[in-house]
């Protein structure tokens, strides 16, 4: 009896395995796009440019990233979206708690070798800059 129940929980799970995958959502650049910039990255950075806020572009950059040290441009974009949000208000002890968070994503760069670690620290700055102008959002 068990392993028949097992057997269904497993079955009804591969059922509807397919439809979270499809739910992802995917990066909203086009082939007319990436014509029309002049490549990848540069229709990339242009989507990440025209997000409406720092939450967009954040996600933008989350499901577009090129996964090398392109990655450092698509994050000083979101990092300009966002960091206006909160740095101008935040007390000392917010901006300490920024520079430090932003210093523990360089250090992803600084233990490792190669452009997929810049890529990640600068995606982990973006994340934090995000992250920070939500928490002041909140905090209003």
């Amino acid at each position: 009896m068990r392993k028949i129940v097992a057997f269904n929980v497993l079955l009804i799970g591969m059922a509807f395995a397919p439809f979270s995958v499809m739910a992802a959502e995917q990066c909203p650049v086009t082939d007319a796009a990436i014509t029309k910039a002049g490549g990848y990255m540069l229709a990339v950075e242009a989507a990440v440019s025209a997000a409406p806020d720092c939450e967009r572009a954040y996600k933008t950059l989350e499901i577009c990233q090129l996964g090398s040290s392109g990655d450092n441009a698509l994050s000083e974009i979101v990092r300009a979206k966002c960091e206006p949000l909160f740095l101008g208000k935040a007390r000392a002890g917010m901006k300490a708690a920024y520079r430090k968070k932003l210093a523990g994503c360089e250090n992803i760069a600084k233990k490792n070798e190669g452009t997929m670690y810049l890529g990640l620290a600068a995606v982990c700055q973006a994340r934090a800059a995000r992250d920070f102008a939500r928490k002041q959002a909140k905090a209003r």
